[in-house]
Protein backbone atom coordinates (compact mmCIF):
# COMPACT_ATOMS: atom_id res chain seq x y z
CA UNK A 1 0.00 0.00 0.00
CA UNK A 2 1.45 3.16 -1.25
CA UNK A 3 0.01 6.79 -1.55
CA UNK A 4 2.04 9.12 -3.49
CA UNK A 5 1.22 12.37 -1.21
CA UNK A 6 4.37 13.04 0.42
CA UNK A 7 3.68 16.21 1.36
CA UNK A 8 0.17 15.46 3.12
CA UNK A 9 1.64 12.62 5.24
CA UNK A 10 1.12 14.59 8.34
CA UNK A 11 -2.64 15.53 7.47
CA UNK A 12 -3.55 11.58 6.36
CA UNK A 13 -1.92 10.34 9.87
CA UNK A 14 -4.11 13.25 11.58
CA UNK A 15 -7.11 11.40 9.54
CA UNK A 16 -7.01 8.28 10.83
CA UNK A 17 -8.41 6.54 13.46
CA UNK A 18 -6.26 6.34 16.14
CA UNK A 19 -6.44 4.18 19.88
CA UNK A 20 -3.80 5.18 22.87
CA UNK A 21 -2.98 2.18 25.30
CA UNK A 22 -0.11 3.86 27.30
CA UNK A 23 -0.50 7.72 28.46
CA UNK A 24 -0.36 8.98 31.72
CA UNK A 25 -3.33 11.50 32.90
CA UNK A 26 -0.87 13.83 35.06
CA UNK A 27 1.49 13.58 32.14
CA UNK A 28 -0.76 14.60 29.36
CA UNK A 29 -2.42 17.75 31.26
CA UNK A 30 -2.65 20.45 28.16
CA UNK A 31 -0.60 23.45 28.74
CA UNK A 32 -3.68 25.43 28.49
CA UNK A 33 -4.88 23.84 31.09
CA UNK A 34 -2.04 23.74 33.42
CA UNK A 35 -1.73 27.39 33.11
CA UNK A 36 -5.36 28.15 34.61
CA UNK A 37 -4.22 25.90 37.72
CA UNK A 38 -1.26 27.99 38.01
CA UNK A 39 -2.87 31.30 38.02
CA UNK A 40 -5.52 29.89 40.12
CA UNK A 41 -2.90 29.18 43.05
CA UNK A 42 -1.60 32.53 42.27
CA UNK A 43 1.94 31.57 43.98
CA UNK A 44 4.20 31.15 40.89
CA UNK A 45 5.42 34.87 39.94
CA UNK A 46 7.76 32.94 37.03
CA UNK A 47 4.40 32.00 35.12
CA UNK A 48 3.42 34.64 33.90
CA UNK A 49 1.77 34.01 30.25
CA UNK A 50 0.99 30.72 28.53
CA UNK A 51 4.48 31.12 26.66
CA UNK A 52 6.35 31.45 30.02
CA UNK A 53 4.92 28.00 31.18
CA UNK A 54 5.70 26.49 27.60
CA UNK A 55 9.47 27.69 27.69
CA UNK A 56 9.76 24.43 30.66
CA UNK A 57 8.80 22.01 28.83
CA UNK A 58 9.73 19.41 27.07
CA UNK A 59 11.77 17.67 29.62
CA UNK A 60 15.17 16.27 28.36
CA UNK A 61 16.51 13.73 30.59
CA UNK A 62 15.16 11.61 33.27
CA UNK A 63 16.57 14.56 36.44
CA UNK A 64 14.40 16.99 34.60
CA UNK A 65 11.42 15.00 34.13
CA UNK A 66 11.35 14.25 38.00
CA UNK A 67 11.40 17.83 38.70
CA UNK A 68 8.94 19.22 36.28
CA UNK A 69 7.01 16.14 37.33
CA UNK A 70 6.58 17.13 40.89
CA UNK A 71 6.88 20.76 40.72
CA UNK A 72 3.34 20.63 38.01
CA UNK A 73 1.78 18.49 40.71
CA UNK A 74 1.71 21.59 43.36
CA UNK A 75 -0.65 22.95 41.51
CA UNK A 76 -3.19 20.44 41.61
CA UNK A 77 -5.24 21.37 44.61
CA UNK A 78 -8.44 19.82 45.37
CA UNK A 79 -9.88 16.59 43.75
CA UNK A 80 -12.36 18.32 41.48
CA UNK A 81 -9.76 19.31 39.30
CA UNK A 82 -9.29 15.65 38.24
CA UNK A 83 -12.63 15.64 36.20
CA UNK A 84 -11.29 18.70 34.03
CA UNK A 85 -7.61 17.49 33.93
CA UNK A 86 -9.04 13.92 32.37
CA UNK A 87 -12.24 15.70 30.07
CA UNK A 88 -9.13 18.22 28.59
CA UNK A 89 -6.84 15.28 28.11
CA UNK A 90 -9.52 13.07 26.14
CA UNK A 91 -10.52 16.17 24.27
CA UNK A 92 -7.01 16.51 23.07
CA UNK A 93 -7.00 13.12 22.22
CA UNK A 94 -10.47 13.43 20.39
CA UNK A 95 -9.02 16.47 18.12
CA UNK A 96 -6.50 13.65 16.99
CA UNK A 97 -8.75 11.25 16.32
CA UNK A 98 -8.48 8.96 19.07
CA UNK A 99 -11.21 6.61 19.19
CA UNK A 100 -10.53 4.80 21.84
CA UNK A 101 -7.99 5.25 25.03
CA UNK A 102 -6.89 3.35 28.23
CA UNK A 103 -5.48 6.17 30.28
CA UNK A 104 -3.33 5.58 33.39
CA UNK A 105 -3.51 7.89 36.99
CA UNK A 106 -2.12 7.38 39.79
CA UNK A 107 -4.44 8.76 42.75
CA UNK A 108 -2.53 7.18 45.87
CA UNK A 109 0.69 9.47 44.86
CA UNK A 110 -1.05 12.38 45.96
CA UNK A 111 -1.36 12.12 49.47
CA UNK A 112 0.93 14.91 49.96
CA UNK A 113 -1.48 17.50 48.53
CA UNK A 114 -4.10 15.96 51.08
CA UNK A 115 -6.03 14.58 48.39
CA UNK A 116 -8.14 11.28 48.44
CA UNK A 117 -7.78 8.17 46.12
CA UNK A 118 -11.73 7.69 46.26
CA UNK A 119 -12.07 11.75 46.03
CA UNK A 120 -9.89 11.37 42.76
CA UNK A 121 -11.00 8.11 41.27
CA UNK A 122 -14.60 9.76 41.25
CA UNK A 123 -13.65 12.68 39.57
CA UNK A 124 -11.39 11.25 37.05
CA UNK A 125 -14.71 8.78 36.01
CA UNK A 126 -16.66 11.95 36.14
CA UNK A 127 -14.08 13.65 33.38
CA UNK A 128 -14.22 10.65 31.06
CA UNK A 129 -18.05 10.56 31.47
CA UNK A 130 -18.18 14.05 30.45
CA UNK A 131 -15.52 13.68 27.46
CA UNK A 132 -17.64 10.53 26.08
CA UNK A 133 -21.30 12.75 26.05
CA UNK A 134 -19.41 15.65 24.41
CA UNK A 135 -16.91 13.85 22.14
CA UNK A 136 -18.07 10.20 21.48
CA UNK A 137 -14.22 9.29 22.71
CA UNK A 138 -14.41 6.06 24.52
CA UNK A 139 -11.86 5.45 27.20
CA UNK A 140 -11.08 3.26 30.44
CA UNK A 141 -8.94 3.65 33.42
CA UNK A 142 -6.02 2.08 34.83
CA UNK A 143 -4.71 2.94 38.28
CA UNK A 144 -0.45 2.90 39.01
CA UNK A 145 0.03 1.62 42.01
CA UNK A 146 3.57 3.28 41.78
CA UNK A 147 6.70 0.48 42.65
CA UNK A 148 8.17 3.17 44.60
CA UNK A 149 5.52 3.41 47.61
CA UNK A 150 5.67 -0.51 48.45
CA UNK A 151 3.46 -3.83 47.92
CA UNK A 152 1.70 -2.99 51.41
CA UNK A 153 0.68 0.27 49.99
CA UNK A 154 -0.10 -0.86 47.02
CA UNK A 155 -2.54 -3.53 48.45
CA UNK A 156 -4.28 -0.93 50.30
CA UNK A 157 -4.51 1.51 46.81
CA UNK A 158 -6.21 -1.79 45.65
CA UNK A 159 -8.81 -2.22 48.12
CA UNK A 160 -9.63 1.47 47.45
CA UNK A 161 -10.09 1.09 44.29
CA UNK A 162 -11.94 -2.20 44.04
CA UNK A 163 -15.44 -0.51 44.21
CA UNK A 164 -15.01 1.39 40.80
CA UNK A 165 -13.55 -1.84 38.73
CA UNK A 166 -16.56 -1.63 35.87
CA UNK A 167 -17.61 1.36 36.66
CA UNK A 168 -14.86 2.97 34.49
CA UNK A 169 -11.93 1.52 36.59
CA UNK A 170 -10.52 -1.57 34.24
CA UNK A 171 -7.01 -2.27 35.28
CA UNK A 172 -3.88 -1.87 37.18
CA UNK A 173 -0.35 -1.11 36.01
CA UNK A 174 2.99 -0.38 38.08
CA UNK A 175 4.88 2.59 37.57
CA UNK A 176 7.69 4.60 39.17
CA UNK A 177 11.51 3.64 39.50
CA UNK A 178 11.52 0.33 37.66
CA UNK A 179 15.53 0.32 38.05
CA UNK A 180 15.03 0.30 41.69
CA UNK A 181 11.88 -1.05 42.72
CA UNK A 182 11.40 -4.68 41.06
CA UNK A 183 8.41 -6.41 40.32
CA UNK A 184 8.48 -9.27 42.50
CA UNK A 185 7.06 -7.98 45.32
CA UNK A 186 4.12 -7.34 44.13
CA UNK A 187 3.54 -10.80 42.99
CA UNK A 188 0.50 -10.76 45.85
CA UNK A 189 -1.35 -7.64 44.96
CA UNK A 190 -1.57 -8.28 41.05
CA UNK A 191 -3.09 -11.94 41.93
CA UNK A 192 -5.62 -10.51 43.79
CA UNK A 193 -6.27 -7.67 41.69
CA UNK A 194 -6.41 -10.99 39.04
CA UNK A 195 -8.95 -12.51 40.95
CA UNK A 196 -11.45 -9.74 41.31
CA UNK A 197 -11.43 -9.39 37.51
CA UNK A 198 -8.70 -6.29 36.99
CA UNK A 199 -6.90 -6.40 33.46
CA UNK A 200 -2.81 -6.04 34.29
CA UNK A 201 -0.51 -4.42 32.65
CA UNK A 202 3.09 -3.09 33.90
CA UNK A 203 5.95 -0.61 33.05
CA UNK A 204 9.18 -3.25 32.43
CA UNK A 205 12.02 -2.93 30.09
CA UNK A 206 12.55 0.70 30.29
CA UNK A 207 14.81 1.56 33.04
CA UNK A 208 15.53 -2.17 33.67
CA UNK A 209 16.48 -4.79 31.49
CA UNK A 210 15.27 -7.84 30.25
CA UNK A 211 14.83 -9.50 33.69
CA UNK A 212 12.55 -6.97 34.39
CA UNK A 213 10.07 -8.13 31.95
CA UNK A 214 10.72 -11.82 32.83
CA UNK A 215 9.38 -10.89 36.27
CA UNK A 216 6.34 -9.15 35.25
CA UNK A 217 5.42 -11.90 32.53
CA UNK A 218 5.82 -14.58 35.25
CA UNK A 219 5.36 -13.23 38.57
CA UNK A 220 3.03 -10.40 38.22
CA UNK A 221 0.88 -12.58 35.18
CA UNK A 222 0.98 -9.34 32.90
CA UNK A 223 -1.36 -9.21 29.98
CA UNK A 224 0.92 -5.89 28.35
CA UNK A 225 4.48 -4.54 28.85
CA UNK A 226 4.41 -1.07 29.34
CA UNK A 227 7.41 0.21 26.87
CA UNK A 228 9.25 -3.04 27.15
CA UNK A 229 12.19 -1.40 24.67
CA UNK A 230 14.68 -3.44 26.29
CA UNK A 231 13.77 -7.06 25.54
CA UNK A 232 16.07 -7.54 22.64
CA UNK A 233 19.10 -8.36 25.86
CA UNK A 234 17.40 -11.33 25.89
CA UNK A 235 16.77 -13.66 22.49
CA UNK A 236 14.76 -15.91 24.49
CA UNK A 237 12.26 -13.66 25.75
CA UNK A 238 11.93 -11.93 22.55
CA UNK A 239 10.89 -15.56 21.22
CA UNK A 240 8.43 -15.71 24.08
CA UNK A 241 6.86 -12.51 23.74
CA UNK A 242 6.29 -12.99 19.99
CA UNK A 243 5.27 -16.61 20.98
CA UNK A 244 2.43 -15.72 23.29
CA UNK A 245 1.84 -12.34 21.60
CA UNK A 246 2.11 -10.32 24.81
CA UNK A 247 1.85 -6.43 23.34
CA UNK A 248 4.75 -4.38 24.37
CA UNK A 249 2.85 -0.43 25.06
CA UNK A 250 5.66 1.39 23.12
CA UNK A 251 6.62 4.80 23.35
CA UNK A 252 9.70 6.02 21.12
CA UNK A 253 10.27 9.64 21.76
CA UNK A 254 9.91 9.47 25.86
CA UNK A 255 12.23 6.22 25.65
CA UNK A 256 14.63 8.32 23.65
CA UNK A 257 14.34 11.73 26.15
CA UNK A 258 14.63 9.98 28.88
CA UNK A 259 17.93 8.19 27.90
CA UNK A 260 16.40 4.68 27.14
CA UNK A 261 17.58 4.42 23.78
CA UNK A 262 20.31 7.09 22.73
CA UNK A 263 18.32 8.23 19.17
CA UNK A 264 14.92 7.54 17.45
CA UNK A 265 17.08 5.48 14.84
CA UNK A 266 18.67 3.08 17.50
CA UNK A 267 14.96 2.35 18.92
CA UNK A 268 14.20 -1.58 18.31
CA UNK A 269 10.56 -0.70 17.76
CA UNK A 270 11.30 -1.58 13.46
CA UNK A 271 13.39 -4.67 14.94
CA UNK A 272 10.26 -5.83 16.74
CA UNK A 273 7.66 -4.88 14.09
CA UNK A 274 9.85 -7.25 11.98
CA UNK A 275 10.21 -10.04 13.96
CA UNK A 276 6.16 -10.31 14.68
CA UNK A 277 6.00 -9.17 18.36
CA UNK A 278 2.57 -7.25 19.35
CA UNK A 279 3.55 -3.72 19.19
CA UNK A 280 1.65 -0.83 19.94
CA UNK A 281 2.55 2.93 19.83
CA UNK A 282 1.47 5.38 22.34
CA UNK A 283 2.79 8.99 23.59
CA UNK A 284 3.30 8.13 27.24
CA UNK A 285 3.70 11.46 28.80
CA UNK A 286 2.95 13.62 25.85
CA UNK A 287 2.79 17.51 27.76
CA UNK A 288 6.16 16.02 29.16
CA UNK A 289 7.94 15.19 26.12
CA UNK A 290 6.00 17.34 23.10
CA UNK A 291 4.58 14.71 21.61
CA UNK A 292 1.43 13.27 21.09
CA UNK A 293 0.06 9.87 18.80
CA UNK A 294 -0.18 11.74 15.83
CA UNK A 295 3.83 12.85 16.33
CA UNK A 296 5.08 9.29 17.17
CA UNK A 297 3.35 8.19 13.95
CA UNK A 298 4.68 10.69 12.21
CA UNK A 299 8.38 9.63 13.35
CA UNK A 300 7.82 6.13 12.56
CA UNK A 301 7.36 6.77 8.99
CA UNK A 302 9.32 9.92 8.46
CA UNK A 303 12.33 8.52 10.98
CA UNK A 304 11.91 4.80 10.90
CA UNK A 305 10.72 4.10 7.21
CA UNK A 306 7.67 2.64 7.95
CA UNK A 307 4.68 2.24 5.71
CA UNK A 308 0.99 2.91 5.36
CA UNK A 309 0.60 -1.05 5.88
CA UNK A 310 3.19 -1.29 8.69
CA UNK A 311 0.75 2.26 10.46
CA UNK A 312 -2.94 -0.12 9.81
CA UNK A 313 -0.88 -3.07 11.49
CA UNK A 314 -0.09 -1.03 14.78
CA UNK A 315 -3.45 0.59 14.53
CA UNK A 316 -5.36 -3.08 14.68
CA UNK A 317 -2.59 -4.22 17.26
CA UNK A 318 -3.57 -1.31 19.49
CA UNK A 319 -7.26 -2.84 19.31
CA UNK A 320 -6.82 -6.51 19.58
CA UNK A 321 -3.98 -5.50 22.57
CA UNK A 322 -6.82 -3.85 24.51
CA UNK A 323 -8.69 -4.06 27.54
CA UNK A 324 -12.06 -4.05 25.48
CA UNK A 325 -14.76 -6.84 25.36
CA UNK A 326 -14.11 -9.10 22.14
CA UNK A 327 -17.27 -7.40 20.49
CA UNK A 328 -16.19 -4.41 20.85
CA UNK A 329 -13.07 -4.85 19.17
CA UNK A 330 -14.88 -6.71 16.33
CA UNK A 331 -16.68 -3.67 15.73
CA UNK A 332 -13.93 -0.91 16.31
CA UNK A 333 -11.30 -3.21 14.03
CA UNK A 334 -14.56 -3.48 11.31
CA UNK A 335 -15.31 0.56 11.38
CA UNK A 336 -11.27 1.43 11.48
CA UNK A 337 -10.78 -1.07 8.10
CA UNK A 338 -13.51 1.06 6.50
CA UNK A 339 -12.60 4.83 7.56
CA UNK A 340 -8.93 3.43 6.37
CA UNK A 341 -10.25 2.45 2.86
CA UNK A 342 -12.01 6.05 2.87
CA UNK A 343 -9.05 8.05 3.68
CA UNK A 344 -6.89 6.18 0.75
CA UNK A 345 -9.84 6.37 -1.68
CA UNK A 346 -9.30 10.16 -0.90
CA UNK A 347 -5.63 10.50 -1.92
CA UNK A 348 -3.94 9.40 -5.48
CA UNK A 349 -2.67 5.65 -4.43
CA UNK A 350 0.21 4.00 -7.10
Amino acid sequence: MEVNFDDKIEYFIIEIPKIELHLHLEGAIPLETLFHLIQRKGNEPSIKTLEDLRSRFPCTDSTSFSELWSWKRRFITVEKDFEEITYQVLSNLHKQNVRYAEVIFAPGDCWREGLTIQGITEYVIKGKERAFRDFSIQSNLIVDLVRDRGPKRGMEILEEITPYLGKGLIGINLGGTEHRFPADPYATVYKKARERGFRLTAHAGEFAGALSIWAAVGKLGVERIGHGTRAYEDPKLVSLLKEMQIPLEMCVTSNVQLGVCRSIEEHPIREYCKEGLMVTINSDDPTMFNTSVTKELLILVQELGFSLDDLKRLSMNGIDASFMADGDKKAMKSQFDMEWKQILNKNTIK
